[in-house]
């Protein structure tokens, strides 16, 4: 059998990079071999370890947001990588091209169109990012995570959710989390792969209005920012297990009661995969204030407790952990609720949409 290749088109944050994996991997289950487009900087580099994954780089860069120079070398680099990722996909010759968004997916979708190899595309986030609105034009199917992300309803858009890793489905279930009287709660605070500063800086003095005996802290605060976090809650008396990073996010999942976390895209699915209370605090800076919307979205349906980045954030903060700490029930609803509100068989919708796509 000649081998058949997919090509993906994934890099930077791991709100790209972790889906594609999670689908590269499900690919290659099916005897597929996948050329991963990439850049020599973005997280796939240390997040890809499967043989039958083989990484390109091309030269890539966003233009967004950015200073007049940078959008002139953005410009020139996108015409860079559509001659790099033509010659990879020439070589390759891939049954189709899946795209993450991210600045680096254009030259692939560009160039895909021009094989006439057929494009998929996943949106992650509520408000379609502004490669994917490029993207969208050149793809034969879309899948969204959150409905409506492109603001219009067409056949080739399908809301599927964002596909996580199957180790998610293995936890402690809600009904077994929440069934505890006792006014404690098992807190893990996230603030991304980076680590947030606003968390970092803010959530200790919040803490400080609470016992230890009511609440056990397990706080990720991103490359290089561990030891300034435990002296933040050292100066406050608060016992809290300060973490870099976790590589077993899993176990961490499993202990937590209530989550505290921002909005992106892969963080909500994988708690939605599990179900667990969640505070949500959106990244106020965020392209589109996308996760303003993620974490609103969740919101109007109960499956989250939303409190924005303002002046009044610790005192709305204090006064919710006050409510949830006697308040199993709330807990439960609200952990119960996440898990409703994306597509179940995310992954499998597809996969088999995708290999429909290549056999038509």
């Amino acid at each position: 059998m000649t081998e058949k290749f997919i090509s993906i088109l994934a890099s930077g944050t791991g709100g790209h990079v972790y889906p594609a994996y999670t689908i590269a991997n499900e690919l290659v289950k099916k005897g597929y071999k996948i050329i991963w487009i990439g850049t020599k900087e973005g997280i796939e580099n240390s997040v890809v370890k499967n043989d039958s994954i083989v990484i390109r780089h091309i030269d890539s860069a966003g233009i967004r947001g950015k200073s007049f120079f940078k959008k002139i070398t953005g410009f020139f680099l996108l015409f860079k990588s559509m001659f790099q990722v033509y010659f990879i996909i020439k070589k390759y010759k891939p049954v189709l091209v899946i795209g993450f968004g991210g600045y680096v997916s254009v030259s692939g979708s560009i160039i895909s169109y021009f094989f006439k190899t057929p494009l998929i595309v996943h949106e992650q986030n509520s408000i379609a990012g502004s490669a994917n609105k490029i993207n969208y034009f050149f793809s034969k199917l879309v899948f969204e995570t959150f409905p409506n992300s492109f603001s219009k309803v067409e056949k080739k858009i399908i809301h599927t959710g964002n596909p996580v890793r199957e180790i998610f489905s293995s936890l402690e279930k809600p009904e077994e989390k929440y069934i505890s009287h006792n006014p404690y709660l098992n807190i893990l605070i996230m603030g991304g792969s980076q680590g947030s500063s606003f968390f970092n800086e803010c959530l200790p003095f919040a803490f400080s209005y609470f016992d230890n005996q009511n609440i056990s802290i397990k706080h990720l605060s991103g490359k290089d920012n561990k030891d300034i976090v435990k002296e933040r809650y050292k100066k406050y008396n608060i016992k809290a297990e300060v973490i870099e990073y976790a590589n077993d996010v899993d176990t961490l999942y499993n202990w937590s009661s209530l989550i505290i976390c921002r909005a992106g895209s892969t963080t909500i699915s994988e708690i939605s995969k599990i179900g667990r209370a969640v505070i949500s605090v959106p990244f106020p800076y965020a392209t589109d204030n996308h996760q303003f919307y993620n974490a609103n979205y969740l919101a109007n349906q109960s499956a989250c407790i939303l409190i924005e980045q303002t002046d009044t954030f610790v005192e709305d903060f204090v006064n919710t952990i006050n409510i949830l700490l006697n308040n199993q029930k709330r807990m439960y609803t609200l952990s119960k609720n996440i898990q409703e509100i994306f597509p179940k068989d995310t992954i499998k919708t597809i996969i088999d949409r995708s290999t429909q796509i290549i056999n038509e």
